[in-house]
């Protein structure tokens, strides 16, 4: 059973509109310098608690992300353990923002900001 999923396979994953749900368990203030489009947003300090009020669907795939995989690797093992298919995206928003930023996405001096909010060099 995979556990974690690279930023080009969540991607193509995006693109293909399967049935993909994005869970951002960073808190508020790390969210509003970048975030996936159509994200569910969680903290993970909130998660266990406030878990039942997100309504996840069990036939959909959860990738779970923060600022480097930490945080989301723990979220998806929780939600994996209340049966949900959830994955950890390797990397975080560092790998995800350098991904946008390769695609065009995201503008060379916006991408220096995002950069050192995230503490990429």
């Amino acid at each position: 059973m995979h556990t974690s999923i690279t930023v080009d396979e969540a991607c193509e994953l995006s693109k293909r509109k399967a049935a993909v749900v994005f869970l951002d368990v960073r808190e508020p203030d790390e969210c509003e310098v970048i975030s996936i489009e159509g994200s569910l947003f969680m903290p993970l300090g909130n998660l266990v608690e406030e878990f039942n009020s997100l309504k996840l669907e069990k036939d959909k795939t959860i990738i779970c992300v923060c600022r480097s995989g930490r945080r989301s690797s723990i979220a998806a093992e929780f939600l994996r353990s209340q049966g949900l298919n959830a994955l950890n995206l390797e990397g975080g928003m560092r790998d995800w923002a350098k991904h946008r930023h390769a695609e065009g996405l995201i503008n060379g001096e916006d991408y220096k900001k995002i950069s050192a909010f995230l503490g990429q060099h």
